[in-house]
């Protein structure tokens, strides 16, 4: 196997640190440096500039210098190995359907390389013994399995044998079983583990899979990786751009194997980190982190991200600074870096990036009162503030030089680290002059802090009780409450219609309505029902009612790759009755939501006032329907469709079952702390302390609730956990039983199977 030595021990050195780093945790992460990749692996081929798994794609991996090809293994109708990933035509090539319908000679015919570039027309769908050929002697062959059974591992194995070679072959095993049948039938072949979750690791390394394949958002949980190397497994991760914003926190975890859409840009991106490494390592050296903010090391370039937590680019750079070792950390949070120096060390900043005071020192100082020079005039420019007054902006830029035991510190919010430089190196960089600035430490009077104030985590806003009757009447009284803040209060009397005839599909129909104000729409829900329910029966029908997110009503409805999965749809096909509500602001007219919210703030309401509003006019129509099972109402939703359905539950006593989604948690922790993961519309006036999130679910005690918090929503699964220890025990009090909890495989998106177990168990099945 042709390895890539060049670029094995590329050291990561705390390239990607995502923690709030103390000294001591600092050096420990240093101990083991040593990142080796040994296999680069080219997605479907070079499939960014080739049209994906296609002998073109294959043979532009093996040109570029890819040391492994990965590629999607499927069967033809009459029994033909063929090459493709999709189980459909659609995307990839000119025909439509199921692939696997249709035979070898059909498949022929069809043109796999125009959709992707006009130039690659005539590009065939190729067949695993031509690719085999094809990489025989010249690139590691990876085997994305897509089916199991055994006559397909025959077939695939006797086809490796023949055609290809089994030793630099890479089998990627997708179950238990199929490793343990493919070690019988290709033993001198290597294999790589698919695994479905985290938790088969141990069972997929017992079955002798050398390397187990982690997404990226799996690597989240900090024992997975250490796991898999106590095992004496191997670790490969996925990426598809080969750019250093995406390799370097793949780097850190010191995988085995990498794979990319791009290996050409893959590969000079190591090759880059490599010559570079020596200088990113010695920063780790030079400073110790505490009372820090999450950070991570980089280095200054053109293209390169600017902050942590947002998408702004460095565009234009003096070329001594390109390729500089830096400081990466929050925008916004520049203020609370503080970093103590343990050897000479020199700081390149830019500072005053436009004037609205973050970008600046305090009272109006300038950096040369902290001891800055400055190094260039006008020489730094990104996508953060590239314009001022319709005009090309750029800002100066300035260093200062530290000795060892000095401190940074005292800095704006917002400010730009674009190196980190020993004395020595510093002295290359032109401009700079030794000994012309150190750090000048002005004692400043600090503001009270009002972040500190309002992200403090607060006791519950409940009162001790003693009795049921007690917490039935403090929820009573809250739910008059809430309506009085929160619900934004129309004036006149609204009228219901069905706009046009119901839709008919294939086992349900589905109906418009448009809630109005005279010959205003304020806004539409759907009614979906089963076409199995007569049109005329005294059976109630247990119901669900779906809230939506942000996004198009479309997506609730029926679209099964939308974030939301379409859960109307798949609720009704289960046999429940379901409205769908639409959130004004998203549709029909665009997503004017944050002008909306914008508007009602000034009256004291919020662009929520209008969703709790229109929840409760669905609701009351949902429980007047003659086909609606009064006693087996359940409401759901993920993210703000998660907050609907909660909020929903705890002001109308009449629902039964709520399964919120994405959303739980304490608001002032997640949306006041953890501010940039969220949309501004969230920060509810009003709303706190009273009915935070876990208030809410108090006022829906004793009835069923359940939780489903993925670890990439906003509100983390540890926060939920956090918040529904506080309130089990009182729910008990209540006389309801604890909350459900589960944590989806997914990330942010509705876990439809989650929640359809939790209704069958409360509302019953249809």
């Amino acid at each position: 196997m042709n390895r890539l030595c060049t670029i094995v021990n590329i050291a990561i050195c705390l390239l990607t640190i995502h923690l709030n780093l103390t000294a001591q945790s600092l050096l420990s992460a240093s101990e083991n440096t040593a990142g080796h990749v040994e296999q680069i692996i080219a997605h479907r081929g070079a499939s960014a500039e080739r049209p994906e798994c296609t002998l073109s794609a294959f043979a532009r991996a093996i040109e570029v210098g890819a040391t492994a090809v990965e590629m999607d293994v499927r069967t033809t109708r009459d029994g033909k190995l063929y090459l493709l990933h999709d189980a459909t035509l659609n995307r990839t090539t000119d025909g439509e359907g199921t692939a696997s319908d249709k035979t070898l000679t059909q498949l022929k015919q069809f043109d796999a390389g125009s959709w992707f570039n006009k130039k690659y027309q005539g590009e065939r769908i190729p067949e695993l013994r031509e690719a085999l050929q094809q990489c025989k002697t010249k690139i590691d062959v990876l085997l994305d399995l897509k089916e199991q059974g055994t006559t397909y591992a025959q077939q695939v194995a006797a086809e490796v044998i023949k055609y290809g070679l089994p030793k630099r072959t890479i089998v990627g095993v997708r179950s238990v079983e199929q490793a343990l049948l493919f070690r019988k039938l290709l033993p001198e072949a290597r294999q790589l583990g698919l695994i479905p979750n985290p938790q088969s690791i141990a069972a997929f390394v017992d079955a002798k899979v050398e390397t187990i394949r982690l997404w990226p958002d799996w690597l989240e949980d900090n024992s997975l990786v250490p796991q898999i190397k106590k095992l004496g497994a191997q670790l490969h991760l996925n990426g598809t751009t080969g750019l250093p914003n995406e390799v370097l926190p793949l780097l850190a975890h010191q995988p085995f194997s990498l794979s990319a859409d791009d290996p050409a840009t893959l590969i000079k991106t190591l090759k880059s980190l490599q010559h570079h490494n020596t200088k990113i390592c010695e920063i780790q050296q030079q400073f110790s982190p505490h009372a820090n903010p999450r950070i991570k090391l980089g280095m200054s370039r053109i293209g390169a991200r600017t902050f942590l937590n947002r998408d702004y680019e460095m565009l234009v750079l003096p070329p001594p600074l390109v390729h500089v070792p830096r400081i990466l950390f929050n925008g916004g949070e520049g203020d609370q870096i503080e970093w103590k120096f343990t050897s000479p060390t020199v700081i390149f900043a830019a500072f005053q990036y436009n004037d609205s005071g973050a970008w600046s020192f305090r009272d109006g100082q300038q950096p040369e009162d902290f001891g800055w020079q400055r190094l260039a005039l006008q020489a730094y420019q990104g996508s953060s503030n590239a314009e001022l007054d319709g005009k090309s902006h750029k800002a100066n830029i300035y260093y200062c030089e530290f000795t060892s035991g000095q401190v940074l510190q005292n800095l704006p919010d917002w400010w730009i680290c674009l190196g980190v430089l020993g004395l020595d190196d510093a002295q290359q960089i032109q401009g700079f002059q030794l000994g012309k600035s150190s750090p000048i430490y002005i004692k400043t009077i600090n503001d009270f802090s009002y972040e500190h104030w309002s992200s403090q985590r607060r006791p519950l806003a409940v009162p001790a009780f003693k009795s049921i009757d007690q917490w039935t009447a403090w929820q009573v009284q809250q739910r008059k409450s809430f309506r009085q803040d929160l619900v934004f209060p129309y004036p006149h009397k609204l009228s219901i219609t069905p706009r046009g005839p119901a839709e008919q599909f294939d086992n349900y129909s589905q109906q418009e309505f448009t809630v109005g104000q005279g010959e205003q729409r304020l806004f539409r829900f759907f009614q979906l029902q089963p076409n199995d329910q007569p049109t005329v029966s005294n059976k109630r029908t247990p119901t669900i009612v779906c809230f939506m997110g942000h996004g198009k009503v479309a997506q609730i409805l029926n679209e099964p790759k939308s974030y939301q999965h379409a859960c109307a749809r798949q609720f009704v096909e289960q046999g429940y009755q379901v409205f769908a509500m639409e959130n004004v602001g998203m549709e029909p007219h665009g997503d004017r939501h944050h002008e909306l919210d914008r508007l009602l703030r000034l009256d004291g309401y919020s662009w929520y006032s209008l969703l709790f509003a229109h929840q409760q006019i669905l609701l009351n129509y949902v429980f007047e329907q003659p086909r609606t099972d009064v006693k087996r109402v359940g409401v759901t939703g993920v993210s703000t469709g998660g907050l609907l359905a909660l909020s929903a539950a705890a002001m109308d006593a009449r629902i039964a079952a709520t399964s919120v989604q994405g959303i739980f948690g304490s608001m002032r922790v997640s949306f006041i702390q953890d501010r940039q993961q969220h949309c501004g519309c969230g920060a509810i006036p009003r709303l706190l302390p009273a009915y935070d999130l876990p208030e809410l679910a108090l006022l829906v005690t004793p009835r069923a609730l359940h939780v489903s918090n993925a670890k990439n929503d906003g509100f983390g699964p540890a926060e939920a956990l956090r918040c529904l220890k506080i309130i089990t025990p009182l729910y008990r009090q209540a006389g309801g039983e604890p909350p459900q909890f589960s944590v989806p495989a997914g990330s942010h998106e509705f876990a439809f199977s989650a929640a359809l177990q939790f209704f069958h168990d409360t509302i019953g099945k249809p």
